[in-house]
């Protein structure tokens, strides 16, 4: 399992290759503090306007003694090397363990440095789990044309579980975890959805219930991003 390298997320952050240890099953015990995660996502991305909008419910289980105050996030688009934009808009409590202070639609405060996110959890103790909610939004240019074949990479617009790390010249960079994806999409009519890992299985798409969009499901497990480019209307599948 490859693990992305680490990114310069932020003004005074390094830029190293940086590999963790890892499971399959998107638990990372080494890269991710023993904290597994599991995403819901749903996202509509669209060459024709060059809108991305996103929604993932996310499961966070702390399995080490550990307290969890906080979860980092980081925001590829936002990276300044790459094309497009993303945002976090909103982070909220969905369900908690019982017993947990956290009560379900509690708004989640989080704060923005460079292309990562800090989100302010309930604090989680060994085997506490809590579902938290998150909305984004993004954009790129019009047709995906910054992409080679137009084919815009699913794994830049939405936001990545992250951890911080410090490099051997005392620079903070951010390194992408496994996580488990679970994916529903919606794209411009006709457009076409390319795993770029053919061992992550198939994707299943339809049109939309009002015939002006195409809807895709598909997963993605074991993997620090969702791992998937869309392609335009018109590409043969």
């Amino acid at each position: 399992m490859n693990i992305q390298p680490a990114f310069n997320a932020g003004p005074s952050a390094g830029a190293v290759a940086i590999s963790f240890p890892t499971q399959s099953g998107g638990t990372s015990p080494g890269g991710l503090d023993g904290v597994r995660a599991d995403w819901n996502v749903r996202m509509n991305i669209s060459h024709d306007t060059g809108f991305v909008g996103g929604a993932g419910r996310l499961l966070i289980h702390n399995l080490i003694a550990d307290e969890k105050r906080e979860l980092t996030l980081l925001l590829p688009a936002a990276l300044s090397d790459r094309p497009g934009r993303l945002e976090l808009a909103t982070a909220e409590v969905c369900s908690a363990k019982p017993g947990i202070s956290a009560a379900p639609g509690q708004s989640l405060p989080f704060r923005i440095e460079g292309a990562r996110a800090i989100v302010n959890i309930p604090v989680l103790q060994l085997n506490d789990w809590v579902y938290i909610d998150l909305t984004w939004t993004g954009g790129f240019a019009q047709g995906g044309m910054s992409y080679p074949g137009a084919q815009v990479p699913v794994g830049d617009f939405h936001p990545q579980i992250a951890v911080q790390v410090t490099t051997d010249t005392g620079q903070l960079a951010l390194g992408p975890v496994p996580s488990r994806y679970d994916v529903e999409l919606g794209s411009d009519l006709g457009a076409v959805v390319r795993l770029e890992n053919a061992e992550l299985g198939g994707v299943e798409s339809r049109p939309g219930p009002d015939g002006t969009m195409t809807m895709h499901e598909f997963k993605c497990y074991g993997t620090a991003r969702i791992d998937a480019l869309l392609a335009p209307p018109g590409t043969v599948a």
